[in-house]
C-alpha cells in the first residue's frame, strides 16, 4: 500500500512537472534569408515569418509584395526597415527587414520584387519567392 501511495505521488508529480513544459509555438518566428530563396517554409498559425534581404534604398530600389494570401500570411507591418551595414557611408548598403504573420491555416506564395517604383515597364532588379504552408 506504502509503494503505491508512493508511485501515485510520484506520477503527480511527474505529470504537474511537464504540464509546464509544453510549448506555444503560436509565438515561434522564422527568418529567412537571401539563400532561403526558391524553398518551402513552414510556419504555425500565429507565427512570425521574418524576411531579411540585401538592399540599398538610397539607389530607388525597394522590395515590395508582388504576391501572397492575406488570409494565410500577413504583413505585419507597412513599411519594410532598412539598416545600414555601415553607419560611416552615407547611402551605403544593408539589410532590408519585412514581418509577416502567419494569420490562418493553408498554403500561399510570398513573392517579392527588387524594383523602383516608378520604373513601370522595366523588369525587378531582383524577385524573391518562397512557398509558405502554414498549419
Amino acid at each position: 500500500m506504502v509503494n503505491l501511495k508512493r508511485n501515485s505521488a510520484l506520477i503527480l508529480a511527474a505529470a504537474f512537472l511537464f504540464s509546464g513544459c509544453a510549448v506555444d509555438r503560436s509565438m515561434e518566428s522564422k527568418k529567412i534569408i537571401e539563400k532561403d530563396n526558391g524553398k518551402l517554409v513552414e510556419l504555425t498559425v500565429g507565427n512570425t515569418l521574418i524576411v531579411e534581404l540585401p538592399g540599398n534604398p538610397s539607389t530607388g530600389y525597394m522590395w515590395q509584395i508582388v504576391s501572397v494570401d492575406t488570409s494565410v500570411l500577413k504583413q505585419v507591418e507597412s513599411a519594410t526597415k532598412f539598416k545600414a551595414d555601415t553607419k560611416k557611408l552615407i547611402g551605403s548598403p544593408g539589410k532590408v527587414t519585412m514581418l509577416f504573420k502567419a494569420a490562418g491555416q493553408g498554403k500561399t506564395m510570398l513573392k517579392l520584387a527588387y524594383h523602383r517604383s516608378w520604373e513601370k515597364k522595366i523588369a525587378p532588379l531582383k524577385t524573391y519567392q518562397v512557398d509558405v504552408i502554414v498549419n
